[in-house]
């Protein structure tokens, strides 16, 4: 009786849903964190990058702020013994190679292995396959570096770090957010039962899920995000100005938390008491360009490489505003507007398949929920109210700054929108539960309840055919992908 007591209680714990899902999330994270054992996508360039600033001092990801990038710096020293993940082969380079050379000769191949990283100069290049009999590597070059010629003698070193180093902390950013979450829905006086679904909802979301997965900036920049968003609800003003200034620091996107807070501020209070709204602003801002210098200074570890704080945001900018339509060409970009009516992936790896993609359910549910929200913040929810605000700051708002700019995007920058959406249909279906509870018998009863179930099971098979735990590409067998 003592243990059925104990496990009821449990049960009845505030947090028992979270505390599921989130450990769920977590053994599921760390299943698969080494699987594959490579770099994918946007990792090569990350994960270089951090390797470029532990070697060298230097970043070679000028247009993007380093918070994000102190991480994975962490990460590398971490689970490398606290040292360089760099060391020296002992061997050198036989012959000269032009910048577009991919068969390299070395004085001894036999101490390389296929699918590493090595490095020469500054240059540092992916081996993809080996001959001992020629002491020759075949190599990709561009791997996160710019490529460049190399004269005779070159000393070559290998990085032998690991997918522990390059993924832990964006997994543990994954699963803060999921809490953060939770506690978001709860202050917006959400129940706890629609707390718990809307944590559902977005904790197997996939691409929730996708980006916490993998070495990219994107977890960072919107878990602090979400950190910001909490204070601001908990009437800490400051502390949330300096979470918007960190989130951005993270990813220049993080900015759009201001505007998120700033609506959510003008549904709520109007144009009165805007003192500590203000206030929040000037705190963004001040932990912005302070906290910029102090993680610049961790990465060059000098002065003497520093840029003035203007100088390196017009470079941020005008680097980011270069990556437009016109320019850029790659085969998954795209409009904004199209991810409500075309269901376009972004493959990030084939097997296991990593895929950037809306989860079904979600996808389906962007204008319902939306309109959804509207409504009920006629109606005068705090929840709606603040879903509508999230919906507009991360997403409208990109919508009008693709249209100005012609700045070129992906799917997966609709990730900071995905708990808006899951907030609105999680208000949906808990109004259809309650339903459910009102109604003693009858056909709109037990029909409420079907729905519900109905929208919970799809999500939670959305997520297994795109997530990449199972070994099966589902989604190029029901014609997702190619």
């Amino acid at each position: 009786m003592e243990i059925k007591e104990k496990l009821r209680r449990f049960y009845r714990w505030e947090y028992f849903w979270l505390a599921l899902i989130a450990a769920a999330t977590l053994a599921m994270h760390l299943g698969i964190i080494t699987n594959p054992s490579d770099l994918i996508l946007d990792e090569q360039h990350y994960i270089n990058d951090a390797r470029s600033i532990i070697v060298s001092n230097e970043t070679t990801r000028s247009e993007h702020p380093p918070l994000a990038k102190l991480f994975f710096v962490a990460g590398e020293y971490i689970f490398n013994g606290f040292k360089s993940p760099e060391e020296d082969t002992g061997t050198t380079l036989q012959h000269p190679i032009t910048s577009a050379g991919t068969e390299i000769y070395v004085s001894d191949a036999s101490v390389f292995s296929a699918k590493t990283t090595i490095r020469i100069g500054t240059e540092n290049m992916y081996i993809e396959s080996i001959d001992t009999s020629l002491d020759k590597l075949t190599v990709k070059r561009s791997f996160g570096t710019s490529s460049t010629s190399h004269d005779t003698q070159q000393t070559i070193y290998v990085f032998d770090d690991n997918p522990w180093g390059w993924r832990i902390f964006s997994i543990l950013f994954g699963t803060a957010g999921i809490v953060l979450f939770y506690l978001i829905c709860r202050k917006l006086d959400m129940s706890r039962r629609a707390a718990s679904i809307a944590v559902f909802l977005l904790a197997l979301e996939n691409i929730t899920f996708l980006q916490a997965s993998v070495a990219m900036l994107d977890v960072f920049y919107v878990t602090i995000m979400l950190a910001a968003f909490l204070l601001y609800l908990q009437r800490r003003y400051i502390a949330s100005g300096m979470a918007i200034g960190l989130s951005a620091l993270a990813k220049l996107s993080g900015a759009l938390s201001g505007p998120v807070v700033g609506i959510h501020w003008l549904l709520t209070r109007g144009w009165r008491d805007n003192k500590w709204f203000l206030i929040t602003i000037f705190f963004a801002i001040v932990a912005f360009i302070y906290f910029m210098i102090i993680f610049d200074l961790a990465i060059a570890r000098s002065f003497d490489g520093l840029v003035d704080p203007i100088t390196r945001v017009k470079t941020m900018l005008t680097q980011s505003s270069s990556l437009t339509y016109a320019y850029v060409d790659h085969p998954s970009k795209s409009y904004p507007w199209e991810w409500i009516y075309l269901y376009k992936p972004m493959a990030y790896w084939i097997m296991p398949h990593y895929t950037a993609a809306i989860s079904f359910t979600i996808w389906a549910f962007i204008v319902p929920s939306f309109g959804y929200m509207v409504y009920r913040t006629i109606k005068g929810s705090n929840a709606a109210k603040f879903g509508v605000a999230w919906f507009a700051g991360t997403y409208l708002l990109w919508m009008v700054a693709v249209l100005i700019t012609d700045r070129v995007s992906y799917v997966f920058y609709f990730y900071p929108t995905v708990g808006a959406v899951c907030i609105g249909l999680a208000l949906g279906l808990e109004r259809l539960l309650r339903l459910f509870d009102e109604r003693s018998r009858g056909k709109l009863k037990w029909t409420a309840l079907t729905i519900v179930v109905v929208i919970l099971a799809a999500h939670l098979l959305s997520f297994i055919i795109l997530s990449p735990l199972v070994p099966v590409d589902f989604a190029k067998l029901v014609g997702i992908t190619g």
